[in-house]
Order: C-alpha cells, then structure tokens, then sequence
C-alpha cells in the first residue's frame, strides 16, 4: 500500500537506481571516483540474490561504454526519460538496407554506432573486423540525413 514504509523504501531504492542508470549514461565520473563505483557496482550486479543485481549490471556497462567512449552528447527526450524512469531502457530501433530491406535492432540508453554496425554485419554473415569496417550507420530524420557514423567512429 502506499502507506507502507517498506514499499515506499523499495520504490525509493529502484528510482535512485533509474537515476545512478540515467547518470551513468551521460557523465564521467571522478577518476578518484571510479574505483569505488566500479567496485560498488561489480559487487552489487554479483551480489546473489540481490533485488537491483539487472540494473546494478547495467550501470556498470553504462559507466565503462562512458569512460571509454565519452558520455552521451544528446540529452534524452521527455519520451526517452520516462521510459528511463519507469524502467524501460532500450527499444527495436528499424534499419533500413538498401532494396528496401528493414531490420529491428534493440537499442540501449548507451549503445554506440559500433555495436549496432556489428550486430547487423554478423546478420549479414560478416565476421571479419576488416570487412566491418567498410559499413557506416546513416541517420535520417523527417528533414532528411542528418549524419553519419562509421564503425569506427564511436558516437552515441
């Protein structure tokens, strides 16, 4: 119920976690910082049993994908943000080849272009790095192509 101080505390614990998942998406932390996060979060993801071990996990990836590639440039949309929120944090994102075929790829809060390359290169039987590399992820938006990304080019 509502009035519950138990349930408020839980409901409490998972929009804090939401909020640590959000961050971790779009900030760098503190190199004096990052031991003890990184720590913090490995434990908390391996800990058995625990309640927020699938989020503490995904934290974890947020802040290595951010410390490796950078954080996020583009905040999210109120759309976006709700669904962070509510917990709901990826969404089958369509890609078009060319002849006109489409294919769904799930798309996380931080996935970066090279992933998404990846996945649709082994779809496609293409294993080699080399050959990967040859492809690049076009954006289009109602106004038309707004920018493009190699697989080596790692911008979310």
């Amino acid at each position: 119920s509502p009035r519950d101080p138990e349930c408020a505390c839980v409901d409490s614990s998972q929009r804090g976690w939401r909020l640590l998942y959000i961050l971790t998406a779009f900030h760098r932390c503190s190199e004096v910082l990052k031991p003890f996060l990184l720590k913090y979060l490995q434990q908390a993801s391996r800990s058995a049993g625990a309640q927020y071990q699938g989020i503490a996990k995904a934290c974890e990836q947020n802040l290595r994908k951010t410390l490796q590639y950078g954080g996020r440039i583009v905040p999210p949309n109120s759309m976006e943000l709700k669904a962070m929120v509510a917990g709901r944090s990826s969404k089958r994102q369509l890609f078009l080849f060319p002849g006109g075929i489409e294919r769904h790829v799930k798309i996380k809060t931080c996935s970066v272009a090279l992933e998404v390359i990846e996945e649709l290169c082994y779809e496609m039987g293409l294993h080699r790095l080399e050959a990967m590399e040859e492809y690049a992820v076009f954006l289009v938006t109602n106004g038309g192509v707004r920018a493009h990304t190699h697989s080596h080019t790692h911008t979310r």
